[in-house]
């Protein structure tokens, strides 16, 4: 071998390592998905982006990534929801708190390098990421408009101009999307629709003259609120071939959030709602994109929550619509790497590639301790054929263990149901799993119980000195799903006037066998004249109640 021929091994080899180094070090991790930009229209890449899920509490979150109870974010995350079926992921970044004073508003280098870093990570699974600014629109959009309005759009303008310049040379991949949620602070509904439309206009023709591939890369455009009727009202979507219009879906909100004691949803009344709720922007905007950026439940009540996010997929894809569910660390824990409802999940990935899921009526069944009988399950199909019931991976057996009435009804045996409840086991004591042609699994869990026993409670109120009152209960198998609160004498409510019912999570919480009524619920009993007696009705999803008093001192 020449010295000619050795001196360019050597080279080479120099150059590999230095690459290889490079690498390990994170100091190039963004190379492969810059300056390769293959590019795909909207209504393209809305298919391909179809389902999404968002690291919500993250990024976003206030102060730091850390701050609101979730770990760090690692290139796992991005792993586990692909294997889910997830295509896509969208990643909230409030930026406030990392940036500096006008006039230049610079954002500081660890977080810009802590977003991009995310965003690689996310890239890397060859998923789309939509990156956006988040809280932002409340902790400082919103409630300096009104104050100065020019100066306010510039701040957002400079903000922008930073993260356009830092993703330019990204690949088609990577969306952006204006702002989150905008709402204006001392503007009307009228004026405030009318601003948000500027605001997307000025802030898409920042991007657009950003350099990079940002002329011609995706922007998801918000209305105001990102609400469909005020879409459907105010929203004018700016002159421009690549952009899609993200609204977010939460209605209703007593049954999403548990308020006023709604308990469940699935009514035809209630999917004729969802369907106009979505129609009216699909037909105000016929030829434009759409994604609903956010969805997701609050209330704790699994069957009915399964049932609604079938029907919502459904709905977005009649309409063209892709989906990115919310997960602010509720279902995905993202330190043990385990879905908390996975059930959720494989019906939202079912739903989300055309495919049916049957239900079952009731979604759990609770069977009182000593008070066994046939049970009747309803079956909804839709498209699919019943295939059998598994019991621990054994099949039951039609004619000895249930029988089929017709397709869409079966009853479970007394004597069945009686061999697998143990005396004095409540809770769940055995899960069923119903299997069907096409649709997931249907995880009817069994549910032994007895009446829940109030076992201690506060001794009585002090008017105007709101403290949280702590109930005891052994619940016995039952689950809690709501409470009432009002004047024992008069039945009038007390925290809202319309309804006795507290507000679900928001009023109450529970923690294993304890009941926490929060203060704020007491705040204004001392402007009431003459009461002097709380009646608290405690509701469980079996049927049972719970009554008592407290006296108001």
């Amino acid at each position: 071998m020449s010295k000619i021929e050795v001196d360019e091994m050597r080279e080479i080899f120099i150059l590999s390592l230095l690459i290889f180094l490079c690498l390990i070090s994170g100091k190039i991790y963004a190379t492969s998905y810059k300056g390769n930009f293959n590019y795909v229209d909207p209504y393209k890449a809305v298919e391909d982006m179809d389902p999404g899920w968002n690291l919500g509490n993250a990024l976003d979150a206030i102060p730091d990534e850390t701050s609101w109870g979730n770990p760090k974010t690692e290139e796992y995350v991005f792993e586990d929801i692909k294997r889910m079926g997830f295509r896509s992921v969208r990643i909230p970044v409030t930026w406030v708190d990392h940036m500096g004073p006008a006039p230049d508003y610079k954002v500081d280098k660890e977080w810009m390098d802590r977003v991009e870093e995310v965003v690689n990570m996310a890239l890397k699974k060859d998923l789309y990421v939509i990156i956006n600014v988040h809280h932002d629109s409340w902790r400082w959009l919103s409630k300096e408009m009104k104050l100065d309005k020019e100066g306010t759009i510039n701040k957002l303008e400079k903000l922008w101009l930073q993260i356009a310049d830092r993703f330019k040379d990204y690949s088609e991949k990577l969306i952006f999307e204006i702002i989150n949620e905008p709402t204006y602070e001392g503007f009307s509904e009228q004026e405030a629709g009318a601003l948000q439309n500027e605001v997307n206009e000025r802030i898409l023709r920042v991007i657009r003259n950003s350099g990079g591939y940002n002329d011609r890369r995706l922007v998801v455009v918000p209305p105001l609120w990102t609400d469909t009727y005020k879409a459907e009202k105010y929203f004018v979507p700016p002159k421009d071939p690549n952009i899609i219009i993200g609204v977010h879906y939460y209605s209703p909100w007593d049954f999403t959030a548990n308020w006023w004691g709604r308990k469940s949803w699935g009514t035809d009344r209630d999917k004729e709602q969802m369907d106009k709720d979505i129609r009216i922007v699909r037909e105000k905007f016929p030829s434009y994109a759409f994604i609903i950026g956010e969805y997701g439940l609050f209330n704790g009540n699994k069957p009915a929550e399964w049932y609604y996010f079938d029907n919502l997929i459904r709905v977005a894809k009649k309409y063209k619509m892709a989906t990115f569910y919310w997960d602010n660390g509720e279902n995905y824990d993202r330190r043990n790497r385990v879905w908390r409802d996975e059930q959720a999940i494989k019906i939202i990935i079912n739903a989300s590639y055309g495919k049916r899921n049957a239900f079952l009526n009731p979604g759990v069944l609770y069977i009182k301790e000593n008070k066994v009988k046939d049970e009747s399950v309803e079956i909804e199909l839709n498209g699919n054929s019943f295939v059998g019931i598994y019991l621990n991976g054994k099949g039951l057996i039609q004619g000895k263990d249930y029988v089929q009435e017709s397709p869409n009804r079966l009853i479970l045996k007394k004597e069945f149901l009686k061999n697998i409840l143990t005396p004095q086991s409540y809770g769940v004591v055995a899960r069923l799993n119903f299997k069907f042609t096409e649709s997931v699994d249907y995880p009817l869990d069994i549910v032994q119980y007895k009446d829940p026993v109030l076992l201690d409670k506060p001794f009585n109120i002090i008017s105007g000195v709101p403290t949280d009152l702590k109930f005891i209960i052994a619940f016995n198998g039952a689950r809690l799903c709501a409470i009432k609160v009002f004047d024992a004498k008069t039945g009038r409510p007390i925290r809202d006037s319309w309804t006795p019912y507290l507000r679900g999570w928001d009023d109450f919480s529970v923690i294993d066998s304890q009941v926490i009524i929060k203060k704020h619920v007491f705040e204004n009993l001392s402007k009431y004249q003459n009461i002097d007696s709380l009646k608290i009705i405690f509701e469980f999803l079996s049927g049972e109640i719970i009554e008592t008093t407290l006296k108001v001192i």
